[in-house]
């Protein structure tokens, strides 16, 4: 999955923390990724993200394949004070409902108006600090180029609750914030699995991307860029680092890791890297 249903996305804000500027707004995001296989051969996948602004606010996200052929677009309309109101990709629409400016609620609904999810959020402070979230057994939400999960955690980690809530029974997510950054994540459900994160000091490219007007500056992203993931479920860890190249006004314009993948087609766990590239 390339982006969180937002995923991954977004406005951002490098030169003041807390203030919107939009003078640094991504304009395209590259995904390269690169699988090398046991011959020696290295197959490559690059795709990417148009994003299309009006004003200060995000309007519309185009995704290309690795021909070039846009493949869909991700629509954002906003209420009447700036707030992100809903998400269409066009099979699927999220709505965002708040209290006291915060989202406290988001539905998804089929193209037929069924309700076929919700994430239910609870807040300390301004800062979102647990998650329910319900699906109806729908396959299509596992693969929503935005996921709106990803607002309050790390993409990968917003992947894994929809994939792992992906059945007719309820997730809660629990968060820990240090500071400004969500630093661990505990769900429990079909599948129990925890997440602890560290960052680096640099901005975030996505801090920023909804908080317009009335919407509170800490509801949505952590300020700073993941530089480690561990992930645990059960006796067994994983740990995966990011690297970064940043530009003069400390924001990413180059996100590189690796992992290792099973290619069906080759019946192989192959290792691939991961790159994202950052235009602004």
């Amino acid at each position: 999955m390339i982006a969180v249903f937002v995923a991954a996305m977004f406005f951002t804000s490098c030169e003041k923390e807390g203030v919107y500027e939009p003078k640094q707004k991504i304009s395209e995001i590259k995904h390269n990724r690169y699988h090398a296989l046991p011959s020696g051969t290295t197959i490559s996948n690059n795709e990417r993200e148009v994003w299309n602004w009006n004003g200060k606010v995000l309007s519309y996200i185009d995704y290309y394949n690795a021909k070039d052929e846009r493949t869909g677009t991700t629509l954002f309309r906003y209420d009447e004070n700036n707030r992100i109101s809903e998400i269409n990709y066009g099979s699927n629409t999220a709505k965002f409902n708040y209290v006291d400016n915060l989202i406290n609620e988001i539905e998804i609904f089929n193209t037929n108006g069924a309700k076929i999810g919700k994430f239910e959020l609870e807040h300390k402070g301004s800062k979102v600090s647990a998650m329910n979230v319900t699906l109806n057994d729908d396959k299509s939400l596992i693969t929503l180029p935005f996921n709106p999960l990803s607002l309050f955690i790390p993409e990968n980690a917003a992947d894994k609750v929809l994939e792992c809530s992906n059945t007719k029974g309820t997730t809660h997510v629990s968060l820990t914030w240090t500071g400004k950054n969500v630093t661990a994540m505990e769900m429990k459900g079909s599948y129990n699995v925890s997440y602890k994160w560290t960052y680096d000091e640099y901005n975030n490219p996505y801090k920023g991307l909804f908080d317009v007007d009335a919407l509170s500056m800490d509801a949505i992203f952590s300020a700073n860029n993941v530089v480690r993931e561990v992930i645990s479920q059960g006796s067994s860890s994983s740990t995966t680092d990011f690297t970064y190249i940043y530009d003069g006004k400390n924001c990413p314009v180059k996100k590189s890791w690796e992992s290792v993948v099973f290619l069906s087609e080759f019946g192989l766990d192959v290792p691939v890297t991961y790159e994202d590239e950052f235009k602004y």
